[in-house]
């Protein structure tokens, strides 16, 4: 459960990922009273039977929903989330997912790349300290190798769409990630299971924790899943 985590902390420009909550589907007007963000999926979904019940009782009815597979409502819960510390190697994973999600993710044809952090690797699976120093020892020189190769590329007169091809997978970037809870279900099934890549399984982790936070009823039944993820 990434045993080797100081070891990264003083490398070159290392960076470990982070995500935080901007925003989150909100009742309005006449709304604000009869449910919350969390109960919103319940509650809408009572205009099939024409019923009603109390927040306790969308929340229960949330966890029926869940079982039945009837997801559509869970559409009604919007997250908006911002996410740093991330790697183009786990963007071209992430972004497989079509369905329910968007990104705005930071630029490097307009950002220069010789401003890039990298999240190095976290070697969970080698159990000697001096090999794990070693590997990330290589990393590093990667790293710092693509940052100065990089400038002279610009300094040459390369634009910097065309310079920052050199780079490797593991430079970080960051985005705004857009997605509703039914969609981010479907992302917590496919990535929190141990046969997902590290990285995206390690994201995936930290994202289920904060959603727990805010809509446990909606990602309790996964709970499970995540313990198993490894992080």
């Amino acid at each position: 459960m990434d045993k080797w985590k100081k070891l990264r902390k003083d490398l070159f420009r290392a960076v470990e990922p982070e995500i935080k909550l901007v925003a989150i589907s909100q009742p309005v007007g006449e709304y604000k009273d009869l449910c919350t963000p969390e109960t919103l999926p319940a509650f809408t979904a009572r205009a099939s039977h024409e019923s009603k019940g109390t927040k306790e009782d969308d929340i229960r009815l949330n966890k029926t929903l869940i079982e039945l597979g009837h997801d559509t409502p869970l559409q009604s819960v919007q997250f908006v989330l911002y996410f740093s510390g991330v790697t183009k190697s786990l963007q071209a994973q992430w972004t497989r997912h079509k369905i329910g999600v968007g990104w705005t993710f930071r630029s490097t044809r307009y950002v220069p790349a010789s401003q890039n952090y990298f999240v190095y690797n976290t070697y969970d699976y080698i159990d000697e300290e001096e090999k794990v120093k070693e590997l990330l020892k290589i990393d590093e020189e990667i790293a710092k190798k693509a940052i100065e190769l990089f400038d002279r590329k610009i300094a040459l007169g390369s634009t910097k769409q065309d310079g920052r091809k050199i780079m490797p997978v593991f430079w970080s970037t960051s985005c705004y990630f857009y997605v509703n809870a039914r969609a981010l279900r479907h992302l917590f099934k496919l990535r929190l299971d141990k046969a997902a890549e590290w990285e995206i399984r390690r994201m995936a982790s930290i994202l289920y924790d904060i959603c727990m936070e805010w809509t446990p009823s909606l990602f309790e039944n996964l709970k499970e899943l995540r313990g198993k993820s490894g992080f």
